[in-house]
């Protein structure tokens, strides 16, 4: 494996590794945590001064993980809901830009404060806090310019 050490923490004797993304875009990386007792060799290929190694943030990583797993929960019960397609899909979109996200019935709610009935369309949006509602419509209303312009014309 070759990549550049990003991070090392000596009292749980982890490496964290950052290389070239398998996927081939140049925008990303693929970054691997290893147990360094099962190191058995380690070079310095560029002959470059090793830079100075960031300590790896536990609390940072947990909260990180904590976070994706809310998302993926949330997409589960976004597919799981009993609603129509249309308002799953609009669900999904929400949860990408805001966490808090939830089914009241058939009924999205953002924030606690915002509204979106059946059929989820922007006129659909209602609350009290007027910035929230506005900004969940300019997401409403770009969702479904974005279905609009996916779907084949007929």
């Amino acid at each position: 494996m070759e990549g550049q050490v990003a991070a090392f923490n000596s009292a749980s004797r982890l490496l964290i590794i950052k290389a070239p993304a398998s996927n081939g875009k140049s925008t990303n990386n693929d970054i691997y945590v290893i147990n360094a007792e099962y190191v058995e060799k380690l070079s310095i290929e560029d002959g470059s001064p090793a830079d100075t190694l960031r300590a790896i943030d536990f609390a940072k990583l947990e909260k990180r993980r904590l976070k994706s797993i809310g998302l993926k929960k949330a997409r589960i019960r976004a597919l799981s809901a009993d609603v129509a397609p249309e308002g799953r899909k609009l669900f999904l979109t929400i949860i990408k830009t805001i966490d808090e996200v939830a089914w009241d019935g058939e009924k999205i709610l953002v924030l606690n404060e915002v509204t979106i009935s059946p059929p989820y369309r922007v006129e659909n949006v209602t609350g009290e806090k007027e910035a929230s509602v506005i900004h969940v419509k300019k997401i409403v209303d770009k969702h479904w310019k974005e279905q609009q312009s996916s779907q084949p014309p007929t």
